[in-house]
């Protein structure tokens, strides 16, 4: 469990770092550009990731695996596109919080689905954290940096349902004996497949490819590396307790969103944002106390 608890704090870091790049990418490199190297540059790690520790797996292709697998990474797909949509319409310091709510949807999947019981305490931090989400939708305004508030805040809601249901999938896989290894070999495959269709559909051409910078090799590199913590998170420790804790990623976001995007937010929405980290932060301790 400790384990699974040190992956989930790397985890915050580096998704925070990402974040923060992808939302600097938005505004300087062509929306086409930051998806195919987004793409590329997570096929690559992932495959990588496979040769270095399981390298066996290139042998041992089976496609009812590959089903198992399959909602995880098309949750996937889709998030890595509307994170994008969600950072270039909202203030950074707005929709991370958000996006980094997925744990109560994994409490209702877990009642749901598992049938595991919760508190009272449990519904109450989870209906606090809604209704926080809802006034920050309300009271989100237009600005140079927020072009489309409302939109930005709809796809950062879309995000979290695709986070929460792929970390539902993943768990349950792991469950089943199946290995972080086995999940980005195939992982990997698809992403590397999807690029090459995205290059051919939009027309990725020479002078695109040679637009490419740090910026963009950071901003694609450093979230998927947190994935694979992520996965590790999820494999070594409890899922009650481990997203909580990555959501937490929205604390140091937050910070660099304001001390790199140089970002303003009201005090409603300070509130909002507080509210939304100390009921996530409380869910943590729920989850290991009760």
């Amino acid at each position: 469990m400790i384990l699974g608890l040190v992956f989930a704090i790397l985890v915050a870091i580096f998704w925070s770092i990402g974040e923060v790049t992808y939302t600097k990418l938005s505004n300087k490199v062509e929306r086409e550009n930051v998806y195919f190297y987004q793409y590329l540059f997570r096929s690559i790690i992932y495959l990588a990731v496979v040769i270095i520790f399981d390298i066996g797996l290139f042998k041992t292709f089976d496609f009812s695996h590959l089903l198992v697998f399959l909602p995880i990474i098309l949750c996937d797909l889709v998030a890595s596109y509307v994170v994008n949509i969600a950072v270039r319409n909202g203030k950074l310091s707005v929709v991370s919080p958000i996006m980094a709510a997925y744990p109560i949807i994994d409490i209702l999947l877990g009642i749901v689905l598992l049938k595991e019981k919760i508190s009272f305490l449990e519904i109450g931090l989870a209906t606090i954290i809604t209704l926080a989400i809802v006034v920050l939708a309300r009271s989100e305004k237009k600005t140079k940096r927020a072009p489309h508030p409302l939109r930005g805040i709809f796809f950062s809601l879309v995000y979290m349902f695709l986070i929460a249901f792929s970390t539902y999938f993943e768990k349950n896989a792991y469950i089943g004996d199946f290995s972080v290894f086995e999940l980005y070999y195939y992982k990997g495959l698809v992403y590397l497949l999807t690029s090459g269709m995205f290059m051919l559909i939009i027309g990725i051409t020479p002078v695109r490819l040679k637009k490419v910078n740090w910026d963009i090799v950071k901003g694609s590199a450093i979230t998927p590396i947190g994935n694979i913590l992520y996965s590790f998170a999820l494999n070594f420790g409890n899922m009650i307790v481990v997203t909580p804790v990555s959501s937490m990623y929205t604390v140091l976001t937050n910070f660099l969103s304001r001390k790199v995007l140089k970002e303003k937010i009201s005090f409603k929405e300070s509130i909002c944002i507080t509210l939304i980290l100390l009921c996530t932060l409380l869910l943590i301790i729920c989850g290991i106390i009760l």
